[in-house]
């Protein structure tokens, strides 16, 4: 999915233009901002459109159905269909073909030869941030912690609210609802933080991420066989680079937008590569959906209320839900296990620690071992991430085990962005506050130039073509 071509830049800045103008009267705002959004969203195909609709109303009718019940049973029984209409539909688009072709494989080995059809199903895009979002706003509404009844074009907002839309964050109802049923404010809550927040999103993806992904290294997860060992280690931080800088970039972007028409967005990113263990990863990367997975998946399972096997067998499970939401492959399932083997494997650490009444150094090399072994393993569980297939993660494996030097030589300009990519999980708050600061502090008449000037570098220094968003494709 490339990324927004200029015509849909100057789209992005009419909506939010137009959209904070007609803002007095809410209404009319409302049905503009949603109609952007159905014409955003049915860019890459009219059907989309419908798609989404159709989720959105169903979802809508189901809350409020569940908001009107009072049996147990009834309520009980609704929220279960809600969920399994939502999982039914994400299932056929995103999960068809590898139960298709996992079930063929295994038929084949059994000597059944059994074989399903083969459908031509396309992925819409956004489809699993738009999804999880309806099956946490029914589950809130059958736990009695949601925005109550709300009318069916704050919800259809909701759902649709462009800047969200495509790749999250996944917001929770009462943290986007409230501001969509309330009265405008009577100005841009944070103009300065909005504006500083779009161009940090636009740096991180059309400067560093392109350059990541448009570079030399990048061949590296397509013909691993023709590098050496030392050469696949740059490509593998680079790609941890590179999908940091790309997913945090979108999230900086939606929420600026959001910013700007008056609606705040929840933090998705929180500097996650600065991380000293796994948990405190996953507290810090892509936050709504790790928030998702323990309120709808952990917790319900019984999180860490049973046993230390059943709790190990809980993150498991989760982490395979994850690996698998990720996309229709063995390579995302065997990442999303990795994960969940290492937070059951930290977990269990911290806990016999504990009850041993050990603790944990302080000294600051301790820290570092944490941060060191944490991105690593980060890192090096991504190849099966980027990995078109197990074979050729295999392959990439192979070759750092081959502990070769020499290839075709290591790209000096990706190990320095790799480095400040990482640099930037350790300083990118403060030094993004001071941006806040100095743009607050420019007279109002002179900030178009500065945004002009800050725009002329930033296309001076881009690659030639900005590589497509990475999550896009989730």
């Amino acid at each position: 999915m490339a990324f927004p071509s200029l015509p849909f830049a100057y789209f992005f800045l009419a909506v939010a233009t137009i959209g904070w103008a007609i803002r007095r009267w809410r209404t009319a705002q409302k049905l503009f901002l949603l109609a952007a959004s159905y014409v955003f969203y049915a860019r890459w195909d009219p059907k989309l459109f419908a798609l989404l609709f159709g989720v959105s109303v169903v979802d809508w009718g189901i809350g409020r159905a569940l908001e009107r019940v009072d049996g147990a049973r009834a309520r009980r029984a609704l929220v279960v269909a809600g969920v399994v209409a939502n999982l039914s539909l994400l299932g056929v688009f995103k999960l068809y073909d590898f139960f298709r072709v996992s079930t063929a494989a295994f038929a084949d080995f059994l000597g059944l030869g059994a074989h399903l059809p083969v459908l031509e199903i396309f992925l819409p895009v956004g489809i699993s941030f738009y999804t999880f979002q309806g099956i946490a706003y029914l589950v809130d509404v059958y736990r009695r912690d949601a925005v109550e009844a709300p009318p069916l074009l704050d919800f259809l907002l909701f759902m649709a609210f462009f800047p969200k839309l495509l790749a999250g964050p996944i917001c929770r109802s009462r943290e986007l609802l409230p501001q969509i049923m309330s009265r405008a404010p009577s100005a841009v809550p944070d103009a300065s933080r909005a504006v500083v927040l779009i161009a940090s999103g636009l740096f991180k993806k059309m400067v560093l991420a392109s350059f990541l992904a448009t570079s030399s290294m990048s061949g590296a997860f397509q013909m691993p066989g023709d590098y050496s060992s030392l050469e696949l280690v740059v490509a593998i931080y680079a790609y941890t680079a590179e999908v940091y800088l790309d997913f945090s970039g979108y999230t900086d972007l939606a929420r600026g937008l959001a910013l700007l028409l008056g609606f705040e967005l929840p933090e998705n990113f929180r500097y996650p590569y600065a991380a000293t263990n796994i948990g405190e990863f996953w507290k810090r990367w892509h936050i709504t959906f790790s928030r998702w997975l323990r309120e709808y998946v952990y917790f319900p399972l019984g999180g860490s209320r049973r046993s230390r096997a059943r709790t190990s067998l809980n993150l498991i499970l989760t982490f395979l839900v994850c690996g698998i939401w990720h996309g229709s492959q063995w390579t995302f399932v065997i990442w999303g296990l990795a994960h969940g083997v290492g937070l059951a494997a930290y977990k269990l650490f911290v806990d016999l620690r504990r009850a041993r009444g050990v603790e944990p150094p302080r000294a600051w090399w301790w820290a570092a071992l944490g941060w060191f072994t944490t991105l690593a393993f980060c890192a090096f569980a991504r190849v099966f991430f980027r990995s078109s297939d197990l074979a050729v993660a295999r392959e990439v494996f192979a070759g750092l085990a081959r502990l070769t030097v020499h290839g075709r030589g290591v790209d000096a300009m990706v190990v320095f962005v790799t480095a400040l990519t990482v640099a930037m999980n350790f300083v990118g708050r403060p030094v993004f506050e001071r941006c806040v600061q100095w743009h607050a502090r420019i007279p109002a008449a002179a900030r178009p130039v500065a945004w002009i000037a800050v725009g002329v570098v930033m296309l001076a220094i881009k690659t030639r073509d900005v590589a497509p968003y990475i999550y896009f494709g989730f």
